[in-house]
């Protein structure tokens, strides 16, 4: 059995290597128009607002603006994104809404997010503790789907709610 082996092998491989070559080159070619945008786009958060206070669920709207900064355009098909504050996961979203972000250009999406009691009473319980009122840390992190692609691109941003001393109402004496 071995000695029929011995001499099947080299015969197919004589016969056989030039379709595997040209196989190997075809899914070697589609693979490289699989390859991610140069850079990854840049997701980061306006503005963020309430919008239904239920008993054990709150939703909010975050208004987000993803940069791209591509010299193509990227046709965005959807989101899934976590917001976290002071390194506490707060809430969480997905989204079908579709935009293509032109090159160098950028998106305004308003998206919705969803938190739970707790991670809202955390939220306070830690701003309450928290001297000074410097602002909150937040990070957006999350996966970009394409409607060009099978694989989505992730972003992670890191950025401070901005709430300044100084933005504080003053208490004044005397009226």
């Amino acid at each position: 059995m071995a000695g029929v082996m011995e001499r099947l092998l080299p015969a197919l491989f004589r016969h056989c290597h030039k379709p595997a070559i040209v196989l190997g080159a075809l899914l070697l070619g589609g693979c490289a128009g699989l390859q991610p945008y140069a850079e990854t786009p840049r997701v980061s958060l306006v503005s963020i607002k309430p919008l239904d206070m239920q008993m054990l669920e709150q939703r909010f709207v975050l208004e987000l603006r993803i940069l791209n900064p591509n010299s193509v355009a990227i046709p965005v098909s959807g989101l899934s994104y976590a917001l976290e504050i002071n390194q506490r996961e707060f809430a969480y979203g997905v989204s079908q809404q579709a935009v293509s972000i032109p090159p160098y250009g950028e998106a305004l999406l308003q998206v919705e997010v969803v938190s739970n009691l707790l991670n809202v009473m955390r939220q306070l319980q830690q701003l309450g503790d928290s001297p000074g009122g410097g602002g909150l840390e937040y990070r957006l992190h999350g996966k970009i789907g394409l409607a060009d692609r099978v694989r989505g691109m992730p972003f992670d941003y890191a950025g401070k709610l901005g709430y300044r001393e100084s933005d504080a109402p003053v208490e004044r004496e005397g009226n």
